[in-house]
């Protein structure tokens, strides 16, 4: 089934437990008082905590706000490229058109359905509620082939149907995100109309009655922005969030067994329960956590030519606070071999950029980003969107009419206020107060992966 979006400023994502450790079920036990751990401890504990299970909940606030809007088991596609009035989610792009689907896998599998494609780049990305990319659908991950991919919750054993393929999710929600290049502004109704082709159903059971409807995720708390906010409340949404997905990893059952010593749990509330000396810990712990995930942002990035990038995003293994800083700053980020992301604030002398001075991206014949796919610039306000311009230009790259490359095949892009004379059509327009870039490589050559290529410092003009 698919549902369309009719228009830019829709609610779009870029741009997120098994058991209780030792046991598989039953009544969550009582949460322990505040006597057999010392506040200290306690608070040390639920710091911890917070940064472990600060993805689960941003993944299903997220959920919960879109679902009302686009439905459950439902493909959403976006019908405009993001402009200036898009702001639901920081950093949008200007390349994809995507395709949003919040999935609950509790009543039973879905079957996603794709045609050949092979004109454009285009990627489904899982994600499960710990913000992990579990799998891939698309040019990359299975090169752009014709099928269908039957998506199971946990311990799914039915038969597939003929010559479909499994993808097991480790949880029972999953966030599907799709995105399908856009060659130019002439292409969008060309890639609406493969967007279209693509298909999400539940397989036909052998009754032939269908499956139970999805379970209603409710209401969120509040934004997935502001989880910090909830205090020590913030632990018994996460117990609900794990009664729906616990920890499929050993590391993350690992973490969670601790985190039991003060009430955290599948269906656990410890905070509700708690004495107030427990209370006062779990709340202490998620401002320490918080500070935590605000601190590694900033020491976890590489910075080179005043470019910063994170490395080792979608997949963290135990990395626990790498993936809460990305669930918190850049939800639902990919797997470097799908993309990698490039963000600077300041030109090669250091100094933020303003829009009261030009600035030169110079590209030598050789230094063009190394993309399979493509390779975009995009320029941001402070508060990382869009910020309107006269020429409506957001972002320049490998696809942009027009682009003027020097007689020796290198390129220079200009960011500014005004048009470069006799360079209008490498012109990204700069705003009259502060920017913010992110240069974009989808489907990047082994050199940017293994930091050999360096993206050339942005100078003053």
């Amino acid at each position: 089934m698919r549902r369309c979006a009719r228009g830019a400023s829709w609610l779009l994502l870029v741009m997120a437990t098994a058991m209780c450790a030792c046991s598989g079920g039953g009544a969550p036990s009582p949460s322990p008082q505040v006597e057999s751990t010392s506040s200290q401890d306690a608070s040390t504990i639920a710091a911890d905590a917070y940064v472990w299970g600060l993805p689960l909940v941003v993944t299903m606030r997220t959920m919960q706000t879109l679902a009302p809007a686009i439905g459950v088991n439902h493909l959403y596609a976006q019908q405009q490229l993001s402009d200036a009035t898009s702001r639901s989610v920081v950093a949008p792009n200007v390349d994809t058109l995507y395709d949003v689907t919040v999935l609950d896998l509790r009543s039973g599998p879905v079957v996603l359905t794709v045609p050949e494609i092979h004109d454009r780049y285009y990627s489904f990305q899982f994600l499960d509620m710990y913000t992990e990319a579990f799998a891939y659908v698309g040019t990359r991950a299975t090169g752009g082939a014709a099928g269908s991919w039957v998506i199971a919750p946990p311990g799914w054993d039915g038969a597939l149907p003929p010559a479909d393929r499994l993808i097991s999710a480790p949880t029972p929600l999953v966030f599907l995100l799709g995105r399908f290049l856009v060659l130019s502004a002439d292409d969008l109704p060309t890639a609406r109309a493969v967007m279209a082709q693509v298909r999400l159903e539940p397989p036909v059971p052998p009754s032939g009655e269908p499956g139970a409807a999805a379970s209603p995720l409710g209401a969120p708390p509040g934004t997935p922005q502001s989880i910090a906010d909830a205090g020590a409340a913030f632990f018994d949404e996460l117990g609900d969030v794990l009664a729906i997905s616990p920890p499929a990893s050993e590391a993350d059952r690992a973490a969670l067994a601790r985190f039991a010593a003060i009430g955290i749990g599948p269906g656990r509330h410890p905070a509700a329960d708690a004495t107030p000396d427990l209370r006062a810990a779990l709340a202490k712990g998620v401002a320490d956590g918080a500070a935590r995930v605000k601190q590694e942002l900033t020491s976890s990035t590489d910075s080179v030519n005043g470019w910063e990038s994170h490395q080792h995003l979608g997949q963290y293994g135990d990395d626990f606070l790498l993936r809460a800083a990305i669930a918190q700053a850049g939800w639902g980020a990919n797997v470097p071999e799908e993309a990698v992301y490039v963000t600077s604030t300041q030109d090669a002398n250091g100094e933020d950029y303003s829009g009261a001075r030009s600035y030169v991206l110079h590209f030598a014949a050789d230094e063009l980003p190394p993309a399979k796919a493509f390779w975009s610039l995009t320029l941001y306000g402070p508060d990382m969107f869009f910020v309107e311009n006269p020429a409506k230009r957001y972002a320049i790259g490998d696809r942009t009419p027009g682009l003027q490359f020097n007689p020796d095949g290198s390129l220079d892009l200009y960011l500014q206020q005004n048009p470069p004379p006799g360079h209008e059509s490498n012109w990204l327009p700069a705003l009259a107060g502060g920017f913010a870039l992110m240069m974009r490589v989808y489907l990047p050559e082994p050199t940017v992966l293994d930091g050999t290529y360096r993206l050339p410092a942005v100078t003053p003009n």
